[in-house]
């Protein structure tokens, strides 16, 4: 039987950071996953992720994605490779920020002003002048921050995934965890459904949608949610180029409506809804998008970016979040079984923080505490808990 220092369950962002970070730390790590890596069906395995400062009000949200966005330059210089691409980030509002009804993008913005970042509001006239891809009749107002854009997601996973490795981290494709063994309590290790058997002092559930099917105390308090996603191919490709056309947000708490500039490799300007989502099986939910989303985001475009309007749709997916009922993440140990821990809880912005994520979890595996890691401990929520992301389109705040 194969024995470790630590067991991490999950090649996604949450488990592979964590991997890597505990390697560093000269521990004997193994990782196992159900497939191949990157898992064509993980969250995040995708060809862009936004990552972005504006979290509206939430100030430790936004030293988080501040702290995110200087790690991830730091990446790009230790890899040798453009894992993030920083063509700014633009907030769209239909309504005056005063108004009233853009309390994510006023909050965002004084947040960004007040430490001292140079962030410009523009009027439909230079929204037009310097963004022409976007219909500047729908919005009223813009807020633009050159800081932020996005992540290849795919390339970041395959890119630590190769260091992992490097690091000693064996790497165990193609096994399905099922259990986690213990004795009085205590952790052992686990077996999987493949009938291997891994002994561990230490096992860290990093497995998405999969951490409540392995750790089912957490049940009440996460669920798998679908989003949609598409691949629009434009034929002035120019205008929506991240010169052109950042990484931007529709009025999203009230839309849901988020997306990217053209990507030359695949040839599109890719969208997505950051809302409610539907609530779906991770393993046997149906993850098509369906006819009316699309004929939703074609009412969108047409309205919003009219280059995009019979633009061809070449590809959907639905983006599985596993969602805590908060909006939080889940880092930490089990209350009662010692050498348990959950890295988890992704809740659609967890790949933005990736290089928080790992020394996080290694941390709490440690049995230390993080700088950020308070917010995200073993919790008790209710019917009654709200989501607290302030980007997200969520009727009622309820997930």
């Amino acid at each position: 039987m194969k024995k470790y220092d630590v067991l991490v369950i999950g090649g996604g962002i949450f488990g592979v950071t964590a991997a890597v970070e505990l390697a560093k730390r000269k521990y004997k790590v193994g990782l196992l996953n159900p497939d191949t890596l990157p898992h064509h069906m993980a969250a995040s395995t995708d060809v862009t992720k936004a990552v972005r400062m504006e979290y509206g009000s939430d100030r430790e949200y936004f030293k988080m994605a501040e702290r995110s966005i200087q790690l991830w330059r730091e990446w790009n210089n230790v890899f040798g490779k453009k894992l993030y691409h920083e063509v700014g980030f633009l907030m769209l509002c239909r309504k005056p920020i005063e108004s009233g009804e853009q309390s994510f993008e006023k909050f965002s913005y004084r947040e960004l002003l007040r430490n001292g970042y140079e962030v410009e509001q523009l009027p439909p006239s230079e929204i037009r002048k310097r963004f022409p891809a976007i219909n500047a009749q729908t919005y009223s107002e813009a807020i633009y921050n050159p800081i932020g854009g996005y992540a290849n997601a795919t390339l970041t996973l395959t890119t630590l995934m190769a260091h992992a490795r490097e690091l000693g981290v064996h790497v165990h494709e193609g096994q399905t965890v099922n259990r986690i063994d213990t004795d009085t309590d205590m952790v052992k290790g686990v077996g999987t459904m493949e009938n291997e058997k891994y002994a561990a002092d230490r096992v860290l559930v990093a497995a998405g949608p999969h951490t409540p099917v392995l750790v089912p105390e957490l049940r009440p308090y996460m669920k798998s949610t679908g989003h949609p996603v598409f691949w629009l191919r434009p034929n002035d490709t120019k205008k929506f180029s991240g010169d052109n056309f950042p990484v931007f947000t529709a009025d999203i708490s009230n839309t849901g409506w988020y997306g990217f500039p053209y990507l030359e490799e695949q040839g599109i300007v890719k969208l997505a809804k950051h809302s409610n989502g539907s609530e779906i099986d991770p393993e046997k939910g149906d993850r098509r998008v369906s006819d009316a989303e699309v004929e939703e985001m074609r009412s969108f475009v047409k309205e919003s970016f009219p280059g995009l309007a019979n633009a061809p749709l070449v590809y959907t997916r639905r983006c599985l979040y596993t969602d805590t009922l908060d909006g939080h993440f889940w880092i930490d140990n089990h209350p009662t079984i010692k050498g348990l821990s959950v890295s988890s809880g992704g809740s659609g912005h967890g790949l933005k923080m990736a290089p928080l994520l790992g020394p996080m979890a290694a941390d709490i595996v440690e049995g230390k505490t993080h700088e950020f890691s308070s917010r995200y401990r073993w919790r008790h929520l209710t019917k009654d808990t709200v989501q607290v992301e302030e980007a997200r389109y969520v009727i009622d705040r309820k997930i």
